[in-house]
C-alpha cells in the first residue's frame, strides 16, 4: 500500500478527514486503481491505493473546502484550506493521475474564487437553494437607485485621487456593512432580503470598479 504523503496526512487532519486512522464519509464509486469502493470524502483521494480519483464535478463548493455551507467564512482559513487542497492535487504520478489532477484544480479555483468574494459568494448560496439573484431592478427601492444615481455623478465630477479615494472609502465600509446583513439574513433563510441586498452591492461594487478605473488613469498621467 501506498504511503500517505505528508501534505496529505496534514490537511485531512487539518480538515477533519481522518478519524482513528481511516478516511470517513458518504458511499462514493469504486476506485479507478484498485476498484474497491473508497470510503474518502469527496472522493478525491482513494482511501485504499490513496490514487487521486477522478473529479466529482458536482461538489460542493463548501464541502469541497470544508466549510459549513455559511455565508460567514473566514478569509485566512479559505485561503490556507485552498492552498493546501492545491498542493494535493499536483501529482507526478500516472497520466490519468495528471488529467484528474487538472480537473481537481480547476474546480478547486472555481470553488475559492466563487466563495472568497460575498457576492459570488451570496449568489452560490441562492443557486444551492434553486433561486437566482434579480437581474432587474424590481429588487430595489427609488431611494437608493436615486443614491446610485447620485454616486456615479460624484465619481464622474471627482478631478482629484483625494476625493476618489474618500468615495472608495465610502463604499468599502457600505460593502463591509452589506456582508453582515447577507450573513444575518441567510441564517434566518430571509432570501427576498439576500436578494434585495446581494442587488445593491452589485451596484456598490459596480461604482467601486468605476473608481479603481478612474484613479489607475489619473496615477497614470502623473
Amino acid at each position: 500500500m501506498r504511503r500517505v504523503p505528508s501534505a496529505l496526512r496534514s490537511f485531512f487532519s487539518t480538515a477533519g478527514y481522518f478519524q482513528k486512522g481511516r478516511f470517513y464519509g458518504t458511499s462514493t464509486p469504486a476506485c479507478w486503481n484498485c476498484k474497491k469502493q473508497s470510503l474518502c470524502k469527496q472522493n478525491m483521494i482513494c482511501a485504499n491505493c490513496r490514487r487521486l480519483q477522478d473529479v466529482n464535478s458536482g461538489i460542493n463548493y463548501f464541502e469541497l473546502l470544508d466549510f459549513p455551507t455559511s455565508f460567514a467564512v473566514e478569509g485566512q482559513k479559505l485561503t490556507q484550506r485552498f492552498r493546501q487542497l492545491q498542493g494535493l492535487v499536483h501529482p507526478d504520478k500516472s497520466t490519468r493521475e495528471q488529467n484528474n489532477s487538472a480537473d481537481w484544480s480547476s474546480l478547486i479555483n472555481k470553488a475559492y474564487k466563487t466563495l472568497s468574494k460575498p457576492l459570488e459568494r451570496g449568489q452560490y448560496m441562492l443557486e444551492l437553494q434553486g433561486e437566482q439573484m434579480p437581474q432587474d431592478n424590481t429588487a430595489l427601492n427609488k431611494a437608493f437607485l436615486m443614491d446610485m444615481m447620485e454616486r456615479n455623478e460624484e465619481v464622474e465630477d471627482a478631478a482629484d485621487s483625494g476625493t476618489l479615494e474618500q468615495l472608495n472609502a465610502q463604499i468599502i465600509k457600505e460593502l463591509d456593512t452589506m456582508a453582515q446583513t447577507l450573513s444575518a439574513c441567510f441564517e434566518v433563510n430571509d432570501l427576498a432580503a439576500v436578494k434585495a441586498t446581494l442587488v445593491e452591492m452589485k451596484y456598490l461594487l459596480s461604482i467601486q470598479s468605476t473608481i479603481k478605473k478612474k484613479l489607475q488613469r489619473l496615477m497614470g498621467n502623473n
